[in-house]
């Protein structure tokens, strides 16, 4: 990429040179692959007929994004996620496990030396389960999200990342044991904001920190590198 692209911040590698035994010659970098390890942890509140549930997800996780086009960039998310906290007497003390996976879709809107904006949309499945002596808990779960980004690159190594998200929760609650029942909730749809600080380690790729408040209040933590 020209200036380099992240989830939402990307780097380039700097270029590199062959020499010879005359001539110095320089060859861009091209790169196609922008790679993200993720961890979170978001404080969520679903809605259903009759009271809030409140429940903390946690995700470990990997993004990842075809960068060899510069404006519009298909990709990837997929990791296992635990879900706990579930303030409700038939699932109290569960900590529920499984995956989620979904499509994303990259729009760079502006990419800079100072500053790169994006639009990406996400469409996120995540199925995730428990059970005890006397029931089964499984949680399905559809999340379709907008993010809109600000990658700000303060100095060479530091960035301010900046971005507002739009999104709603569906998630069906089927609990199946002494007590047989089926129960859709939902969160949203909320419009919530991020923000926080990003490392460029160089040819290692780059490091951040952001908080969300937003669908799901918490903390996020990436490492990301472009091949």
């Amino acid at each position: 990429m020209k200036n380099g692209l992240r989830r939402f911040s990307f780097l380039l590698f700097p270029p590199f040179s062959l020499f010879g035994m005359g001539h110095a010659v320089a060859e861009p970098v091209v790169e196609s692959l922008d790679f993200g390890l993720h961890l979170s942890r978001l404080d969520t509140s679903l809605k259903d007929a009759q009271q809030p549930v409140n429940i903390t997800v946690k995700q470990a996780g990997i993004t990842s994004f075809d960068i060899s086009e510069q404006t519009l960039q298909p990709g990837l998310l997929l990791g296992y996620a635990f879900v706990s906290d579930i303030d409700q007497p038939l699932t109290a003390g569960m900590e529920l496990q499984g995956f989620y996976i979904g499509p994303a879709l990259r729009g760079v809107l502006i990419d800079s030396r100072r500053f790169t904006v994006a639009l990406t949309g996400t469409y996120l499945y995540q199925r995730v389960k428990d059970s005890n002596a006397d029931q089964t808990v499984t949680l399905e779960w559809q999340q379709p999200q907008l993010d809109l980004d600000l990658l700000w690159r303060i100095t060479q190594r530091v960035a301010l990342s900046l971005g507002e998200q739009y999104g709603r929760i569906d998630v069906d609650e089927k609990i199946k044991g002494t007590v047989d029942r089926t129960v859709t909730l939902h969160a949203g749809p909320t419009l919530g904001y991020r923000a926080g600080l990003e490392f460029d380690l160089g040819g290692d790729g780059q490091v951040g920190m952001l908080l969300h408040r937003a669908i799901g209040d918490g903390v996020e933590i990436y490492f990301q590198r472009q091949f």
